[in-house]
């Protein structure tokens, strides 16, 4: 699963706005126990110029565990590159105005700060820190609203078109500088939002109000987070290789095999092998005699098109981070042989031996539209909460027609799709969880090998005592085409 959540652990909306009296402003207000968050700009409630000095402001300060994202990229949780970490923020339905055609910038904040445990977002009678002067007991903001890095290396901002819509900002450059600077001048605090500066000095007029579910809202799936995406598929072609053709490109024509070295159940790295690289070289053979490869060794084309009677592979590394017990290697072949065998080694020591077919592309002179029956062969009513299963999927085109071989097999063979992908959603109101990652980081791309299609799930992200539905969409012919079923579960709470 090429997605990880990571929620805020301290919040608070600041401001400046006037009392009901219209004479004393709220400055010393806190907000940090309230379960909303607000942002505004109010132009012309008194008789005062319409000014920067003037505006009435709300913004935002809220705060992330990046040192959670640290630990996790030490143990290999997630990548230490590749990855795009974005900001998301729900907006709160309330029954104000609502502006709408404009900008809230979210900078990093540079000064550390206080929560607090105000609640009043009305009458601003809840006084403590931080507030709009000060970000933590006894010590005053530098600069009245909040100390922020302006620059454009710090900041970034958000457009909302209707008013209503939530935040999603790829917030990948503060992430970055907070995880690698340590006790810099970039150190975690946090990000502010704010208006634009034309907003805030009158120009456009007053924008009240934006608001968003807080950290401590009661609707789970609501609550802001940072969410680290990245691809997490693997590509095991070994039921899926193809001979090289010149319909393909070349990238299109290597094939990638895998080795998952379990040991009791475990992944191990394999002793013999020593050294950084854990080098490990893969064979291939024409032929077979009583389970061992045979025959002549063949020749295949490595990953710089070069010609090889053995290939290179080791242990894989993801995203900066090695595998353990898990080698790979990747190759063209040009062979008209149906079946190939492999054989990994090093030296004269023989660690594997297996073999796969191979596949022939082709070209066709009809445009083909196929469909397809999808199913999770090990799919469950419910899971626990914090359990982490892995959903093998099975596909087949929905007008297979069986040979005679087919029939007398057990269960009929899968369908490798090569670009799959999921999505979560919540049965009762179809509140989307997690969407089709079809864009550029492919975070909810399926991985394969030769049993077919999988992918893992992390239950963490979902709220307990509610229904969820898996849905998929496949990539053919340059269309994704969404699949009918659901697979409907129920997250339940872990046992005391």
């Amino acid at each position: 699963m090429g997605i990880k959540r990571y929620y805020a652990d301290q919040d608070n909306t600041i401001t400046n706005a006037f009392e009901a009296n219209l004479l004393t402003r709220g400055t010393g207000s806190n907000m940090g126990a309230s379960d909303i968050l607000e942002a505004f700009v109010i132009h012309g409630q008194t008789s005062a110029s319409i000014s920067e000095v003037n505006a009435e402001q709300a913004r935002i300060l809220i705060q992330f565990p990046i040192d959670s994202i640290v630990s996790d990229i030490s143990s290999g949780e997630i990548p230490s590159s590749s990855v795009v970490y974005q900001l998301k923020m729900f907006d709160a339905p309330h029954g104000d105005s609502v502006p709408y055609e404009y900008s809230l910038k979210v900078a990093m904040v540079s000064k550390s700060w206080t929560e607090g445990r105000g609640l009043d977002m009305n009458e601003y009678t809840d006084f403590g820190v931080c507030n709009w002067i000060s970000s933590s007991q006894g010590i005053a903001w530098e600069n009245q609203g909040g100390d922020f890095y302006n620059s454009s290396s710090y900041s970034s901002s958000f457009h909302f078109s209707g008013g209503l819509e939530d935040l999603d900002l790829d917030v990948t450059f503060a992430v970055d500088r907070w995880r690698t600077d340590g006790i810099g001048t970039s150190s975690n605090y946090g990000f502010l939002l704010k208006h634009e500066d034309p907003v805030i000095s009158g120009s456009s007029g007053s924008f009240f109000t934006k608001k968003f579910f807080g950290r401590t809202s009661e609707y789970f799936l609501k609550r802001p987070y940072i969410e680290a995406r990245w691809d997490s598929s693997r590509k095991d072609t070994r039921g899926n290789s193809f001979i090289s053709s010149a319909l393909a490109p070349a990238a299109d024509n290597l094939n990638t095999l895998y080795l998952y070295n379990r040991i009791r159940g475990q992944l191990k790295d394999i002793p013999s092998l020593a050294g950084d690289e854990q080098k490990i070289y893969v064979s291939f053979y024409s032929s077979s005699n009583d389970g061992l490869p045979s025959g002549h060794r063949l020749h295949v084309l490595d990953s710089a098109g070069l010609v090889q009677q053995e290939i290179t592979g080791g242990i894989i590394v993801e995203g900066g981070v090695a595998q353990t017990g898990i080698y790979s290697c990747s190759f063209a072949i040009t062979s008209s042989l149906d079946t190939v065998h492999d054989v990994w080694h090093s030296g004269s020591i023989e660690y594997f031996t297996g073999s796969f077919d191979l596949l022939g592309l082709t070209a066709s002179f009809v445009e083909q539209e196929v469909q397809h029956i999808s199913d999770i062969t090990n799919f469950k009513k419910s899971y626990v909460k914090g359990q982490k299963p892995v959903f093998r999927v099975y596909a087949r085109e929905k007008n297979w027609s069986p040979n005679i071989y087919d029939v007398a097999v057990s269960e009929p063979p899968s369908q490798i799709i090569e670009d799959a992908y999921w999505r979560l959603f919540r049965l009762a109101d179809n509140l989307e969880v997690v969407p089709y990652g079809t864009g550029s980081q492919k975070e909810t791309r399926m991985s394969y090998d030769v049993s077919g299609n999988y992918f893992d799930l992390d239950t963490n992200i979902l709220d307990a005592g509610f229904a969820y539905g898996l849905q998929f969409t496949y990539h053919l012919n340059g269309v994704y085409v969404e699949q009918p079923e659901i697979f409907k579960f129920k997250i339940e709470e872990e046992p005391v």
